[in-house]
């Protein structure tokens, strides 16, 4: 079986009007239906307050968190296969 071929964008549309924001803190949730739920949160001196909500599929999170470890050059262990 041929090796599923990556198609790319031709271009991307960047949003120069959307803020970057400092996040503190992800909360993760996995649905059985193959979705993620990512919650990014920012710590004051006060409280913490939500910042972003996302869904996110497996196959782009696993891309996501691939490319998250490599920018950082931190390649964490498996605790499942100690």
């Amino acid at each position: 079986m041929p090796a599923k071929e990556e198609t790319k964008p031709k271009e991307i549309f960047l949003n120069n009007a959307l803020p970057t924001l400092h996040i503190d803190y992800v909360n993760a949730r996995h649905r059985k239906d193959g979705f993620n739920y990512l919650s990014f949160s920012t710590h004051l001196p006060d409280n913490t307050v939500e910042q972003v909500r996302l869904m996110i599929d497996d196959e782009h999170l696993h891309k996501i968190i691939d490319n998250l470890c490599r920018t950082v050059n931190y390649f964490p262990e498996n605790p499942l296969k100690k």
